[in-house]
């Protein structure tokens, strides 16, 4: 899942709970690796929020395209489901303006 702030809602990839399989941008698409670093160090109160909700949840930039490695995203990790339900909940009202993709570890 793949949620981009600002104008996520009306590009429907913030989950809702009647639509969640949500795909990552192409990875043309995805910004350059500085830019995200850059986002996450300038929302480090939103990934503490984010990290506080349990032990098994990691804030992280991820280069997830093979052969593109300057292009990024956020990636949120997490181990059970109350992990997912709030981070869910703290994305729907706050976001990094950069592609966030949530995946189990």
């Amino acid at each position: 899942m793949v949620l981009v702030g600002g104008m996520g809602v009306f590009a429907n990839v913030i989950p809702l709970p009647f639509k969640q399989d949500v795909a990552r941008p192409p990875c043309e698409k995805l910004p350059d690796q500085s830019s995200v670093a850059q986002a996450l160090a300038a929302h480090g109160d939103l990934v503490a929020r984010l990290e506080r909700i349990g032990s098994g949840v990691k804030v992280e930039v991820a280069t997830p395209c093979k052969g593109q490695p300057d292009r990024a995203l956020i990636r949120i990790s997490y181990a059970t489901k109350a992990e997912r339900a709030g981070i869910d909940q703290v994305l729907a009202r706050e976001w990094f303006g950069v592609p966030v993709e949530v995946v189990r570890n």
